[in-house]
């Protein structure tokens, strides 16, 4: 029932869609869609809700550093890359629901929710900068509150941008345009200096993954050391 509900709020919007129309997608009668729901509201209500807490199993990463020490600093961008492509994937997966919350719920004020879950998101980015300055990954004059204000609002334009796309992107290749962008300015100058920033850009399917060019090393003197290899 709540598929046949999301597709009428999708189609429709939340003040145009009827329960008629949910209960015959459905196959179902109106009494047993007030069984289930006190209103169409409270339907679209559960549908965000479910789809939120989705969102956020997906958003949430798998360890990086501390946990689960990637090998190298290679290591460490491709899980990043891997990470993000799977959720903007999963955010075009959704992308009309996600569209419609943004709007509102088309007739409901549902964008907080959003806004909420943006927030816990700002600080998970914030806590694993402040892991990888720990590590000795990235620079240590960056304050890491600032760093997740920049990158978690760079994502959140860079979703709404996809999903007003008319046809699918390259999300692979967005992602790793991002992400070596705030690779850049990130990473601490020791680590940076025997690093090559490119990363390997995920192939079409059926074809081999085209390999990043190997790290030119240059002498890096005294300077300490990140935990995780660069090479």
């Amino acid at each position: 029932m709540l598929r046949a509900a999301e597709a009428a709020f999708t189609e429709r919007g939340l003040a145009a869609a009827k329960v008629e129309e949910i209960t015959e997608r459905a196959g179902v009668s109106k009494g047993a869609f007030y069984l289930h729901f006190r209103s169409k509201e409270d339907c679209f209500k559960q549908i965000v809700e479910t789809f939120v807490a989705r969102l956020a199993g997906c958003v949430e990463p798998p360890p990086l550093i501390l946990e689960d020490e990637p090998a190298s600093i290679s290591d460490y961008f491709q899980r990043l890359l891997a990470h993000d492509i799977e959720v903007i994937e999963f955010c075009w997966q959704n992308r009309a629901l996600l569209k419609m919350m943004l709007a509102g719920g088309g007739g409901a004020p549902y964008a907080y929710l959003i806004d909420e879950f943006a927030q816990r998101v700002a600080r998970q980015v914030e806590s694993r900068v402040r892991r990888a300055i720990d590590a000795g990954l990235y620079r240590r004059d960056l304050d890491p509150s600032v760093v997740a204000a920049l990158i978690s609002g760079a994502f959140d334009r860079l979703v709404r941008k996809i999903i007003d796309s008319p046809s699918r992107p390259d999300i692979a290749a967005w992602c790793s345009q991002a992400l070596q962008l705030f690779m850049h300015g990130l990473l601490a100058p020791e680590v940076r200096a025997v690093t090559d920033l490119s990363v390997t850009h995920p192939a079409p399917r059926g074809t081999a993954p085209v390999a990043a060019s190997p790290p030119a090393a240059r002498p890096s003197g005294e300077r300490r050391r990140s935990r995780i290899k660069a090479t």
